[in-house]
């Protein structure tokens, strides 16, 4: 069982080639993983990665995939401009 605070989702992901299937775990976080970027937490990331190779321990996967969130817009945004000559509007939908 996965514990960690930071893993907002799980899937799974299945790869099938000429050399049979595999089973990826696949872990979604808001943390920062790239340690260059000013917001990386390597301890957060490290407690992270410790949980998911027990949970992976436990189970038969063959690989873990650790992915970031990507936030979409918060709430729907118009958009102004012109093409050429043309002058373009948009308004939020609500689809």
């Amino acid at each position: 069982m996965i514990t960690d605070r930071n893993a907002l989702s799980v899937d799974v992901e299945y790869v099938i080639d000429a050399n049979g299937t595999k089973m990826i775990l696949v872990v979604e976080t808001d943390l920062q993983l790239d340690p260059p970027e000013i917001d990386f937490d390597k301890a957060a990331v490290d407690a992270l990665c410790s949980d998911l190779e027990r949970h992976r321990a436990s189970k038969s996967y063959d690989a873990v995939r650790l992915v970031r969130r990507r936030l979409g817009l918060a709430k729907p945004t118009a958009f102004t401009g012109t093409f050429g000559e043309h002058r373009i509007k948009t308004s939020p939908s609500s689809t």
